[in-house]
């Protein structure tokens, strides 16, 4: 499979970036030469188990890479991948893919112009499950998704809409390309000056309704999908990455729990960024994927007044 070796660089090493330097560091298609945080104690203490070149400033690592991932804050994707597009690299970045349409399309024109690949990096599309189920799922009728989690300083420069509903909008998006009709969304700040718990629901133009709650003040780590179509029903823990299949056959119910192997889905990622980049076909999700998920995300983070919560 890794008949072709790529150079492959980081911008950004706090969480994620760690573990992308992790996994790229052990995929034999790629070599990790070097990384980029305008922090330097971040920078030093990410990158000590490797051997690359370390930068505060990401255009210095410009003629040691084939690839980029960008894993700085949301709201330097855009001039950053900009820069790496500009000087004709591949680019892997961190969901939210920017923070407004227009960055995305031009990001989006940039790589098509310089035949280039553009990535998003929905993690949640490449957890094994969701791959496992992905093919089973043809006209999906109603979706509930809860993605619950303990509060972490992380992300806050965006809210929980960008932050963590956008995998599970990704995720519906792959499977109904109708549209949205209709959006119902609440939601309020508790720990941040942004929304931290909210819910919607979204009404597309094939009929499809889904049901979504995402929350970053939760006690309890959650993370389940449930999908209903025509004679069949899928119950799926993304954390656990297990599902439970139930169909309707001859009257009868029969259930399926399927043996899902327990693969990274950062590695699933990068290995498809890998077969993308050496084959031409596209594995990943593209910037246009990244946009459509961003659309709506804004969509449903406009619709939820805010003028009468005390921030």
């Amino acid at each position: 499979m890794y008949n072709k070796k790529y150079r492959v660089g980081v911008v950004g090493t706090g969480t994620m970036g760690r573990n992308h330097l992790r996994v790229v560091n052990s995929i034999p298609g790629f070599e990790l030469t070097c990384a980029a945080d305008i922090s330097e104690e971040n920078l030093n203490s990410a990158c000590a188990p490797f051997q690359l070149k370390k930068f505060t400033g990401h255009k210095d690592m410009v003629d040691l890479l084939d690839a980029v991932m960008v894993s700085a804050p949301t709201e330097n994707h855009h001039s950053i991948c900009k820069y790496f597009l500009e000087n004709k690299k591949h680019v892997l970045v961190e969901k939210p893919f920017t923070t407004n349409l227009e960055q995305a399309d031009e990001l989006i024109a940039l790589a098509e112009k310089e035949d280039l690949v553009l990535a998003v990096g929905h993690l949640e599309r490449f957890n094994p499950v969701v791959q496992h189920i992905r093919d089973m799922v043809k006209k999906p009728l109603f979706i509930e998704i809860q993605r619950l989690g303990p509060f972490s300083p992380r992300s806050l420069d965006v809210d929980v809409i960008m932050d963590l509903m956008i995998h599970d909008i990704d995720i519906i998006l792959q499977w109904d390309h109708s549209g949205i009709k209709q959006v119902n969304a609440s939601g309020i700040p508790i720990i941040s000056k942004k929304i931290d718990i909210a819910t919607v629901r979204l009404e597309f133009n094939s009929g499809l309704v889904a049901n979504i709650t995402a929350s970053r003040v939760s006690q309890k780590k959650t993370r389940k999908l449930r999908i209903f179509q025509k004679n069949q029903y899928f119950s799926v823990d993304y954390k656990k990455k297990r599902a439970k299949i139930f169909a309707l056959a001859n009257g009868n119910i029969i259930e399926d729990l399927p043996e899902i192997e327990d693969v990274e889905p950062l590695m699933n990622l990068w290995n498809n960024f890998y077969k993308t980049l050496t084959t031409g076909k596209n594995y990943n999700v593209t910037g246009v994927d990244g946009r459509n998920a961003l659309k709506v995300a804004l969509e449903i983070s406009g619709s939820i007044d805010l003028r009468n919560i005390d921030l």
